[in-house]
């Protein structure tokens, strides 16, 4: 007798996922569609009730499962009605799923950056300034709300910042790294990082979906919607912010950005935050800005120097294309080497991307296709 195939497992599995769906929101759903390409910390169908309304049902089915469950369906339930993101119709924690609206088949970002209309990237940037101005101004009064829905979906109390612990576990990484290429470093050179959530000077935090990626999202009739909020948190501002100034420090889609359409775009960000904190309109949260971009530059260059350094095969998905990894790294180590907020480092950075360029081809990032191919008017 033979055991049923992966693909066996994963119908059956969202037939398992619709029926209790389905039972939540008092109403046959069927799936529309094969199920979204995604993680292996989801599945997620697009599904139709017995009315004809339009659903999107999310399971979450990895090791992190009961984590990412608590933090989406909080930041969910508590955004309700504040910013641009799905309502939450019902959830479960046994078995984790919730069930969302369906907001569409609209494009996300990343294919206007992936296409040849240098304008309608742009665009695409503008909204999505827009939404994350708009989360982080209807966030900033959630807080409450999220940490105890994140607590009680859990069962645990879950570091509502793991941000801080990712940038200490990035300070021993950057020791090893640095040994593995042969670029000498003083001792306890990187423990700077450590510190740097301590030296922000505007106290501006909201909650955040943390990977607003340039597909996490949909453009809307209303708006681009903001989508994904497996790992929200709560943190400053300046960290979402940067990801304009970076790029994408977490994200596929890392293409360079026409600096005049990201420029825009940021300004644009400021301009809506600065009705709630003015502070972010002024130097000090100009020092906050290169601070985050610095250090998101460090903590993102030891995650695509690292595999690089073990010899992990590169990932490859045609659907998905993305920069080289030794390209990504140079242009992080290069925003590092701009030392402007962590001076300290920027020898060290400018050492070892010349010698990330020489060890691995580097060379730097292209633009994004879209501006790429087209001229802005």
């Amino acid at each position: 007798m033979t055991s049923a195939g992966p693909h066996a497992e994963r119908t059956q599995l969202v037939l398992d996922t619709l029926e209790v769906a389905s039972r939540l929101v008092g109403t046959r759903l069927d799936a529309v569609g094969a199920p979204f390409p995604g993680s292996r910390r989801t599945l997620v169908v697009r599904a139709t009730g017995e009315a004809g309304d339009a659903y999107v049902v999310k399971r979450y089915v990895g090791e992190q499962g009961a984590e990412t469950y608590a933090r989406e369906a909080s930041a969910l339930a508590a955004l309700a009605g504040r910013a641009r993101t799905p309502r939450l119709v019902a959830e479960c924690g046994d078995p984790r799923l919730v069930v969302m609206d369906d907001l569409g088949e609209g494009p996300h970002l990343a294919d206007a950056l992936l296409g040849g209309d240098a304008d309608r990237a742009a665009s695409g940037l503008g909204g999505w300034a827009d939404a994350v101005a708009g989360l982080h101004v209807a966030g900033r009064t959630v807080r409450e709300a999220f940490v105890a829905g994140v607590g009680d979906r859990s069962g645990e109390a879950l570091v509502l910042d793991y941000l801080p612990g990712q940038l200490t576990d990035a300070v021993t990484e950057w020791d090893r790294l640095a040994a593995a290429l042969g670029v000498e470093v003083p001792a306890g050179a990187f423990a700077v990082l450590g510190s740097v959530p301590s030296r922000f000077r505007v106290e501006a935090a909201s909650l955040s979906a943390a990977d607003m990626c340039p597909d996490n999202n949909l453009v809307t009739d209303a708006g681009l919607a903001l989508l994904d909020f497996e790992w929200a948190l709560w943190r400053p501002i300046a960290w979402d912010a940067a990801y304009l100034r970076v790029p994408w420090p977490t994200c596929w889609c890392a293409w360079s950005l026409d600096a005049a359409a990201a420029e825009a775009a940021l300004a644009r960000w400021r301009a809506t935050v600065s009705h709630t904190w003015p502070e972010v309109a002024g130097a000090d949260f100009d020092d906050d800005l290169d601070l985050a971009t610095e250090a998101w530059a460090w903590l993102a260059g030891s995650w695509c120097l690292g595999p690089l350094v073990d010899g992990e095969p590169a990932p490859t998905n045609p659907v998905k294309p993305m920069p080289r990894m030794p390209d990504r790294t140079l242009r992080f180590l290069r925003t590092a080497a701009a030392g402007r907020a962590i001076p300290e480092l920027a020898d060290v950075a400018r050492r070892l991307a010349q010698t990330v360029t020489t060890t691995y081809a580097a060379r730097p990032v292209p633009l994004a296709p879209a501006f790429a191919a087209g001229v802005l008017r």
